[in-house]
């Protein structure tokens, strides 16, 4: 699309907008910077509360995984003091009781025991129920026989039914061959209760899972895990491993608790401008309303009543019009007055002009009334009609001009009569012939068919000399002694404006009258260029002649 093209297309586009709306889009557009800084910095502030709070998330499990291995290694203490006891080393009988003593220090530990190499428990602070050999069992198999501190599970505790998690420390003699372990049993569920009795926040959740879980889940090795629940809340979660193969502590919140703040920023961030947006356009509107839209509809109501030459009594402007607006209105008010007057002289000046043109139109009448009773006082002086012929044909030309004057004389406004009715003048024009020659319209006969066409007074002459000339002619050379017969005047228009003028006679034809044009041939030949158009001379009906002429109405 070329730039001409666009720039009319806006230009159109603007056309068809009101002011209002106009201002109200341009007060947007001013204020779409604003909207996108606003947005860009709600997600700048999104990232970055999104670190924050993650961060806490991390943290958090961090501080609770700190507590829980507070509780290990107080176990793991209590295990090596207790294999510095020769009871316990040996499983003598004083063993269980002093299993039992150490036990009350340890809130989180269900039961500690004493077993040998082959995995027969020696002694346990509480009796056990199930069996004393626990060699087959899985957890057995996965302590170490040194003497580091070992784990195995989580697994169920046969005697209690909850999740509990082994700790094992291994014995060894002075030559360095296992004397079996020392071992106890952390309570997963109430060390669970224990970490989320002390969180801060009520509405977050600590669980203990087990470690061999996190291998096979992918979303491990994502510093924070995201999820939904059975009720479609969203939760996100940071985990942390405990006892490394064995247990991991997870600490999760519901994102709309997490995320509270962050989401109100974010709505403030993109909501002020919004109702800033609001205001201006409510501002925007009470403005265009009270001091634009309101004093410019009444100045242009003013400006009709002035255009119909009506002047309002009341010039007082509204209370909320500008100064501007204010000073317009007192200018238009000013102005009518001198247009007022300006009318009132214009229409003397008319009135005085009109009265001039009918006069002369009047003067003018008389004029040719004067020159046709000389030429008819004139004619009658002649004895014979050849004589009197050349005055006739002049009479009847000048009866064509006395015509056209007549007719703009009797129009309703002369001063303005700028358009005569052709057919109506092609009417009057074959009436004053007939009269003009009544003893050859005893056997000649002259029919008028013309369209209804209003044409300017400058080609009424033209044509109505155009057509006495052919008529004259031709009842004076196409119907030679006694003959009879008919002329035939006609006028039409196409489509295109063109304007056909013929005058045809079924007389002698060109053969015959060729001879005796002479004259009257080199005036329908002049009235013919005055009309814009070249004589044609064609027969009519196989044995009359035609004389026409065409033009268009919008060359002229």
């Amino acid at each position: 699309m070329s730039a001409p093209r666009i720039s009319a297309f806006w230009r159109r586009w603007f056309q068809n907008q009101s002011l209002r709306s106009l201002l109200l889009a341009a007060v947007g557009g001013a204020l779409v910077p604003v909207f996108l800084i606003s947005f860009g910095q709600a997600f700048a502030r999104l990232a970055h509360d999104r670190e924050v709070v993650q961060s806490s998330l991390t943290d958090q499990v961090s501080i609770s995984e700190e507590q829980a291995r507070h509780v290990i290694e107080t176990g793991q203490q209590a295990l090596v003091r207790l294999a510095d006891r020769l009871d316990v080393r040996q499983g003598t009988p004083k063993c269980r009781e002093t299993l039992a003593i150490a036990l009350v220090g340890m809130p989180f530990v269900s039961n500690l025991a004493r077993i040998d190499p082959k995995g027969k428990i020696l002694c346990s602070a509480h009796p056990i129920l199930v069996t004393a050999d626990v060699s087959d069992r899985t957890w057995w198999k996965e302590l170490s026989s040194g003497p580091a501190l070992s784990a195995a599970g989580p697994l169920i505790d046969r005697a209690t039914g909850q999740p509990s998690l082994v700790l094992a420390l291994g014995l060894v003699d002075q030559q360095g061959n296992p004397e079996g372990h020392i071992a106890f049993g952390v309570d997963l569920n109430r060390l669970e209760q224990d970490l989320n009795r002390r969180m801060l926040d009520r509405r977050a959740q600590l669980t203990l899972i087990d470690a061999k879980v996190l291998a096979s889940d992918p979303r491990a090795n994502d510093p924070i895990e995201v999820g939904r629940d059975s009720q479609g809340r969203t939760w996100s979660a940071a985990t942390q491993v405990l006892v490394p193969k064995h247990l991991a502590i997870r600490y999760a919140m519901p994102d709309e608790v997490l995320y509270s703040s962050t989401f109100f920023h974010m709505a403030t961030d993109i909501a002020l401008p919004l109702i800033a947006l609001l205001f201006a356009g409510a501002a925007t509107w009470f403005a265009m309303e009270y001091w634009a839209i309101r004093p410019i509809e009444r100045l242009r109501r003013i400006a009709k009543h002035y255009g119909a030459g009506l002047v309002p009594e009341d010039h007082v402007g509204d209370a909320f019009e500008p100064q501007e607006l204010l000073e317009l209105h007192e200018e238009m008010v000013a102005m009518a007055a001198r247009v007022d007057l300006r009318d009132r002289h214009l229409i003397q000046i008319a009135k005085q002009k009109d009265a001039l043109v009918r006069e002369l139109h009047h003067r003018v009448k008389n004029n040719i009334q004067v020159v046709l009773s000389l030429l008819s006082l004139q004619a009658r002086q002649l004895e014979t009609p050849e004589q009197r012929a050349p005055l006739e044909q002049v009479q009847a030309r000048v009866t064509a001009l006395a015509l056209v004057q007549r007719l703009i004389v009797e129009s309703d406004d002369p001063a303005h009569a700028s358009t005569i009715d052709v057919q109506l003048l092609l009417t009057d024009l074959c009436a004053q012939i007939r009269r003009s020659y009544p003893v050859q319209m005893q056997r000649i006969k002259i029919e008028c068919d013309c369209d209804p066409l209003p044409i300017a007074t400058d080609l009424a002459v033209p044509i109505s000399m155009f057509v006495v000339e052919a008529l004259t002619n031709a009842i004076i050379h196409a119907f030679p002694g006694d003959a009879t017969g008919q002329v035939h005047v006609s006028l039409r228009v196409d489509a295109q404006k063109l304007v056909c003028l013929q005058v045809c006679d079924t007389g002698v034809g060109w053969a015959e009258t060729t001879s005796k044009l002479g004259t009257g041939h080199s005036l329908l030949t002049a009235f013919g260029r005055q009309l814009g158009s070249k004589l044609t001379l064609s027969p009519y009906n196989g044995g009359g002649s035609c004389v026409g002429v065409s033009f268009l109405l919008t060359s002229l």
